[in-house]
């Protein structure tokens, strides 16, 4: 399990550190979280109780509510700032939502810290001619293939804002340690978390 540097308690699981409930007892909660039902849509919504909302991104400012963000490629998202803390959810899909864009609206950007944990990289997110369109700017080709960079962007953001950006370095597809839809089609996820 990786600790973040950057935010004052947040996670991210990779396949051997076991169920949800194993890796949030071993941290001091006993199926006491929120997470979200994660249909790739750019919906965010206020958590304030034990349970799973209808979204792709949550936020609190509760004390000792751990969001919960589930993935296997997409990009989990925890960020921290005097507002509070929030989880995000975001694939290609939510990305072309503006679903970054719409977590970080919620936040005190002056004091706004995020974390990125692992999710397929450029390294190995082979995707279509049509991604060309749109993401333009985030597509590498190489030796006639297309691979997507899902948090180019995310990065440009935080660096023309001056915002504290860490970023785990692990890819889900080429890092055996971690699942993978694309790898092997599992229904087994990671998990990223973060409280106050």
């Amino acid at each position: 399990m990786i600790r973040s540097k950057n935010l004052n308690n947040a996670f991210f699981s990779s396949a051997k550190d076991g169920s949800l409930e194993e890796i949030l007892e071993n941290v001091g909660f006993q199926n006491q979280f929120a997470t979200m039902e994660q249909t790739h849509s750019s919906e965010i919504t206020f958590a304030d109780s034990y349970i799973s909302y209808k979204c792709d991104g949550i936020y609190t400012d509760k004390i000792k509510l751990p969001l919960v963000v589930k993935t296997a490629d997409c990009v989990p998202i925890l960020m921290e700032s005097s507002k509070g803390v929030s989880a995000t959810h975001a694939g290609w899909r939510g990305l072309e939502k503006s679903i970054f864009e719409k977590s970080v609206a919620i936040h005190e950007i002056s004091s706004l810290k995020i974390s990125i944990g692992p999710h397929a990289r450029k390294c190995c997110y082979e995707v279509g001619v049509e991604f060309l369109e749109k993401f333009n700017k985030s597509i590498n080709k190489i030796e006639g293939k297309y691979y997507l960079d899902l948090t180019k962007n995310i990065k440009q953001f935080s660096l023309e804002n001056n915002i504290n950006l860490e970023d785990t370095g692990e890819c889900t597809i080429c890092n055996k340690e971690y699942f993978s839809y694309r790898k092997n089609k599992t229904s087994e996820r990671q998990f990223s978390f973060i409280w106050i």
